[in-house]
């Protein structure tokens, strides 16, 4: 594990800009520096941020490895898949809609596809590294080794030692091979084994306590492609003129807004693949029409579909 120490402790050029914000007080999302599809989401930590793709570069990758960036602002987000924070040394802040957790050394908590989180790494001594594992994947993992973390939103684990597992993945994740996309799911694999034998374990289920508002945003998410208002409230059996105040009072936004930009991102994603034509794309993202879809992202991003795909 020396080695990823030495590499991760001296700032690095984001970390020492998130630092110069926080400390002249302006260290809030406005101020994150996120690739320019997603920069328009970006809230302050008391709203909620639509579903950010600020770890998904490799989103054809099983498993990502990556440190969390010291004195980043803090902002309320959910992922399509599951997240694994490993606390290498120092402290680390969680915020799990409204469940507030501090993690120290040797910590683990996995994080549930759909559930809005923020993470808080504010010294420059705390390194903290997340695991990123495909949906499909960690779903496999999870009934492989019966660990039951489907029905949790979140789960905790103390006094792991993950370091030679991490130092292995970050070695292979930079290697450009297929092989080493193998052997990155097998040490994950080897991850998830050791959070089978650990006896100290915490988790908090899946609840009808949930709060509203989160389970609304994760809806959305889960049926974007045909989500209306009307489905939305008739789901949540609340009027649709409840369902729109409370989206924006509480995300900013409007509930057109929130689809719009949801589907525009999941293009985005989409367009990486080169297999997909643009027609395909504009359908599973729920646009029925080619022209509207291509309209509406070139409002987005002051590009057609085409000319993005040519500059990823």
């Amino acid at each position: 594990m020396a080695d990823i120490l030495d590499g991760f402790c001296a700032l690095s050029e984001e970390e020492r800009y998130y630092r110069h914000l926080f400390l002249s007080g302006r260290s809030s999302a406005e101020y994150i520096r996120l690739p320019h599809q997603v920069e328009a989401s970006a809230r302050l930590e008391e709203k909620i941020v639509l579903s950010s793709s600020y770890y998904s570069r490799d989103d054809d990758k099983s498993v990502i490895v990556l440190k969390h960036p010291n004195y980043m602002p803090l902002y309320l987000h959910s992922h399509r898949f599951a997240e694994i924070c490993y606390v290498v040394q120092g402290r680390v802040s969680e915020n799990i809609e409204g469940r507030k957790l501090e993690l120290g050394k040797g910590s683990l908590i996995v994080i549930l596809p759909g559930f809005y989180h923020s993470i808080g790494v504010f010294d420059d001594e705390t390194i903290a590294v997340n695991i990123i594992i495909s949906r499909d994947f960690f779903a496999e993992l999870d009934r492989r080794f019966s660990l039951g973390l489907l029905d949790c939103s979140f789960a905790v684990f103390n006094g792991l030692d993950i370091s030679s597992d991490i130092s292995m993945l970050f070695d292979r994740q930079g290697r450009a091979d297929d092989i080493s996309s193998l052997e990155m799911e097998v040490i994950a694999e080897a991850v998830m084994l050791k959070l089978r034998r650990c006896e100290r374990r915490t988790a908090e289920m899946c609840s009808s306590k949930r709060n509203e508002v989160y389970r609304i945003m994760s809806y959305i998410e889960e049926n974007l492609r045909d989500v209306t208002l009307s489905s939305l409230a008739s789901h949540f059996n609340l009027s649709e003129q409840y369902a729109s105040r409370m989206v924006k009072e509480r995300t900013g936004q409007l509930f057109s807004a929130i689809v719009r930009k949801l589907r525009m991102e999941e293009a985005c994603r989409l367009l990486m693949n080169d297999k997909l034509s643009i027609k395909e794309i504009a359908y599973l993202v729920g646009y029925t029409s080619q022209e509207q879809f291509s309209r509406t992202f070139r409002l987005c991003y002051q590009m057609s579909p085409r000319e993005y795909r040519l500059s990823v």
